[in-house]
């Protein structure tokens, strides 16, 4: 699972270059600017030279994520709060559709759209906030292609928020609870729900009544009997979601029973050809994978298969945990074994001392470079690394004017 020093840093130097481009170039304006770009492009390739020399995924991959999480709560919230002057959504702004789109409501847009050719979510197509409708549709739409359902604990703006809390803490004080499987089935009821609730009312219900989120995003101003029922529940749900059971749980309770959209992921996200598997020759059974996977997605049930549901999110903790090293990602369409040195293996037959020499350092290098493994936390650091870099850089910005003035408010 580990990687040699060698690969690890060609790896990590790739990503260097990669991350200067699309991170470092853009912010070659005020030093403060490039600076803070500058520790989160170094800080990402860190992240990406640990994951693959220690092989621990979700250890160094939950560092990165919790960081993103939190920075783009700051840079949404301060931004809000000098564009407007609260995180509140008067009428005024709803009639101009000069909300953000928020990644979470894709799936209630969907219906509208395709009979009825109406976009329910009040943001405009394009030059919106954040780029307008299209410009996060597309990044949504890449994230489905390159992560699947590794979007939830690669590239969602608020997957950090429960996984920062589930390891506020040690260990789970609820460890004897035994939770209902059917629990894990919540976020596609919930998924059902809003997407028929949104076509028959024409509108973004899941956004005005049920959104966890609404606690640390914009919210409906406060001005009515219905607003503020609609601020209870919205915090109700945020506080218990995003923070309480996750503290107590140690588990991701809103990806992983609650959100719509990690529902709406698994099933999308099908079309990504990888997958995590676990080597059912290797496999132990010790139940350590179903403890420890945050998300419930691993069951008494698919362990006995030895399968992984379409609900995991490939976050690599079952990985990092597993003491027999049985779980690993897998390519749709290769052969999957957790025994990633065949071709090494063989070249070490060989019998000629310097040839074999040669052989065995070039097979094993090829076969840590290329597999599926190496490709897929490649791809999510990259992708995960491009879609924060803005936002953890003008964060760190921000921090920094803080430190110096006294105020996170720029303008």
């Amino acid at each position: 699972m580990k990687k040699s020093i060698f690969t690890s840093s060609l790896l990590a130097f790739i990503m260097l270059i990669l991350l200067s481009t699309f991170i470092l170039a853009i912010n070659l304006g005020e030093t403060i600017q490039f600076t803070a770009s500058l520790l989160w492009t170094l800080f990402l390739t860190f992240i990406a030279f640990m994951i693959f020399r220690t092989g621990k995924v979700s250890t160094y991959r939950s560092m990165f994520f919790i960081i993103y999480a939190f920075c783009f709560i700051l840079i949404f919230v301060t931004n809000l709060i000098e564009e407007r002057g609260s995180m509140a959504l008067t009428a005024e702004i709803v009639a101009e559709r000069n909300v953000p789109l928020c990644p979470v409501a894709i799936p209630t847009l969907i219906l509208p759209a395709v009979f009825k050719q109406v976009l329910i979510f009040p943001t405009k197509l394009f030059d919106g906030p954040y780029g307008g409708f299209y410009p996060i549709l597309f990044m949504w739409l890449l994230s489905v292609v390159v992560l699947g359902r590794g979007w939830c604990s690669w590239g969602c703006f608020y997957g950090g928020i429960d996984e920062g809390f589930s390891k506020l803490r040690r260990t789970s004080l609820f460890k004897s609870i035994k939770m209902n499987p059917k629990w894990r089935y919540l976020s596609f009821a919930v998924l059902v729900t809003i997407v028929f609730w949104a076509f028959l009312e024409m509108e973004p219900v899941y956004c005005e009544w049920l959104c966890p989120l609404k606690l640390v995003t914009e919210y409906s101003e406060i001005n009515s009997l219905v607003t503020y029922l609609q601020a209870i529940i919205f915090i109700s749900l945020g506080m218990g979601l995003l923070i309480i059971l996750p503290l107590l749980l140690k588990k991701r309770t809103h990806c992983g029973l609650f959100c719509p959209l990690g529902a709406f992921q698994s099933i999308v996200g099908l079309i990504n050809p990888y997958r995590v598997k676990i080597d059912k020759t290797k496999c132990t059974e010790c139940g350590k994978c179903k403890r420890e996977c945050p998300l419930f997605v691993i069951t008494d049930e698919s362990m006995r298969e030895k399968s992984i549901p379409i609900t995991c999110s490939r976050c690599g903790k079952c990985m990092d945990v597993c003491p027999s090293h049985a779980i690993n990602y897998s390519l749709l369409g290769v052969p999957f074994s957790t025994d990633d040195r065949k071709l090494s293996k063989k070249a070490a037959l060989i019998k000629p001392v310097f040839t074999r020499r040669i052989a065995v350092g070039v097979t094993r290098f090829v076969e840590e470079l290329f597999d599926a493994r190496t490709m897929y936390v490649f791809s999510g650091i990259l992708f995960g690394a491009i879609i924060s870099g803005g936002m953890v850089t003008n964060a760190l910005v921000r921090i920094y004017h803080l430190i110096t003035t006294g105020s996170l408010l720029i303008k």
